[in-house]
């Protein structure tokens, strides 16, 4: 029946993406098991979770009108000064015959402002390559890339405004026609398809840095500023749009501010769904078909850690701001050492510091070899803190596997908080976690929503212990965190990196009967805190 119910629901919306139903027991069945009910909604794709970071590429330099590089300054500082949300940052190039970068990385203060001022008296000189400035913007967007949270890559837009005025020139110069694509240069002497195959070549590349790392997306916007209009500019630009996923537009000097205002510095448009509903009694773990108390939640339960040596109510017995947990599983001693100096500090990394949101401090992550920038280091749709206290390895995706063949997957197990290197069928009957998932109206903006209802979580008598953020407040025993996260993505993208939306409401029990709240805990989307 059990299997029976999961097809079901798979059936029933087999729109959605695979893994994201799982089944249980039959609902709560006793005053040791709880329940979450309420209607949750995907994070809005927009705001500092997804980004948006403008490279602005400037012809200017000698021989170009004074006129039109004062309307190229006041376009940007327009355009600039109307940003004051951080989601958006900016990048400034100005290019003639090489380019230059007044600002070569992406910042949103007053070094943009002085990267425009810097433009306005730039007196670059040479024939004219627009491939110069596209490279640079490959250069500062690649490193970009490299260097960032991959989470945060993956959901950033950079998009390349590249202003052009007059023809390239690039092909009929000896000293930069050496680096242009042979079959580019095979349309010599006709320099303006020469210049278009090359400005198609590179822009391409520069869009396909988005595929190699993983981002968002990448588009090249050219804007061809005209007093009149040449044929040889407008079919090189129109060759870089096309490459660039997007049209040329052309605009006079006069009318460039309200062109470059009204361009879309929106964040990256894409539809996200529900991939995975994960909940997780912190203070539980499920090993060999049995419950135990897990006081501090570190992954170590109460008796283990007596019988170690180790605190049971103390996320971290020595100190050294690795959990017991983290650092049992990664074969370093929870203890203090060497009579009672603490050996295993990590330097490098802030342990006050979770990037990523995902309950496991920076530090930590670097010990596991997981990813602090990106909560799902695997993308298998599981977070990592859930993976490393549930037993499953959050390096390698597991959807498929079922390590000791009891007919659930480890992702499964992991779902229904049972053990995934144990066959606990009898177990999973009695006490996995069941989930109805339903779709609900979308909000106003077309974000999908979902009725939730989470049962059969068992709740256990936890001891007494101080609170993990340095308060100096005792957490009263039997007091539960029932971790409740929304993992979301692009359909149809099992591997993609999406973004995850964690509540944690707390259930306190005292054996044998006294729960509280007595009721299912409901919640909305409001409860949900975003993370990474």
């Amino acid at each position: 029946m059990r299997r029976l119910v999961f097809l079901g629901a798979v059936a029933l919306l087999s729109c959605t993406d695979s893994g994201l139903y799982a089944a249980g027991a039959g609902g709560t069945s006793g005053p040791d098991r709880s329940e979450l009910k309420g209607t949750a909604c995907v994070p809005l794709a927009a705001g500092e979770s997804f980004p948006v970071k403008v490279v602005f590429a400037l012809e200017g330099g000698a021989g170009v009108d004074a006129q039109i590089v004062e309307n190229v300054v006041a376009s940007l500082e327009s355009v600039t000064g109307q940003f004051s949300t951080p989601y958006i940052s900016f990048a400034v190039i100005g290019y003639h015959a090489i380019a230059t970068g007044f600002q070569g990385s992406f910042v949103r203060d007053d070094r943009v402002a002085q990267a425009i001022t810097r433009y306005g008296t730039y007196q670059e000189s040479g024939p004219v390559s627009h491939r110069s400035a596209l490279k640079l913007a490959q250069s500062i967007v690649s490193g970009d890339m490299q260097t960032g949270c991959r989470g945060i890559v993956a959901r950033t837009r950079y998009y390349i405004v590249q202003v052009i005025l007059s023809p390239d020139t690039s092909c009929a110069n000896p000293i930069f026609n050496a680096g242009i694509e042979p079959r580019c240069n095979a349309f010599l002497p006709n320099e303006s398809e020469c210049s278009s195959c090359e400005l198609s070549r590179v822009t391409e590349e520069l869009k396909g840095l988005a595929n190699r790392y993983n981002a968002g997306e990448v588009t090249i916007q050219p804007v061809y500023v005209r007093a009149t209009a040449d044929v040889a500019t407008r079919y090189e630009a129109a060759a870089i749009a096309r490459a660039g996923g997007t049209e040329l537009i052309e605009t006079t000097p006069d009318a460039l501010p309200r062109t470059l205002a009204s361009l879309n510095y929106a964040s990256l448009q894409r539809a996200l769904i529900l991939k995975r509903l994960i909940a997780m009694n912190r203070n539980t773990l499920s090993r060999n078909a049995e419950v135990l108390i897990d006081s501090d939640g570190d992954g170590v339960g109460d008796d283990d850690e007596e019988a170690l040596g180790t605190n049971p109510t103390l996320v971290d017995s020595d100190g050294d701001r690795i959990s017991d947990g983290v650092e049992l599983r990664m074969g370093l001693p929870p203890q203090f050492t060497d009579g009672g100096t603490n050996l295993n500090v990590i330097t490098g990394c802030n342990p006050e510091t979770d990037t990523d949101g995902d309950r496991l401090n920076d530090c930590e992550e670097r010990v596991l070899g997981t990813d602090a920038c990106i909560a799902d280091s695997d993308g298998d749709g599981l977070p990592d803190l859930t993976e490393h206290l549930g037993g499953t390895n959050p390096l390698i995706p597991e959807d498929l596997q079922d390590d000791e063949r009891d007919g659930l997957t480890n992702v499964g197990e992991i779902e229904a908080h049972t053990d995934p290197i144990s066959a606990d069928i009898g177990f999973q009957k009695e006490r996995g976690y069941g989930y109805s998932i339903k779709p609900a109206e979308p909000t106003p903006d077309g974000r999908a929503c979902y009725d939730i209802n989470v049962y059969n979580i068992t709740v256990v008598g936890t001891r007494s212990r101080p609170s993990p953020d340095g308060s100096g407040l005792t957490i009263p025993k039997g007091t539960n965190d029932i971790y409740l996260y929304l993992q979301v993505g692009r359909e149809n993208d099992p591997r993609g990196t999406g973004i995850g939306a964690l509540f944690i409401p707390q259930v306190v029990f005292t054996p044998p009967t006294t729960r509280r709240p007595r009721n299912a805990i409901s919640f909305t989307s409001e409860d949900f805190v975003n993370g990474y």
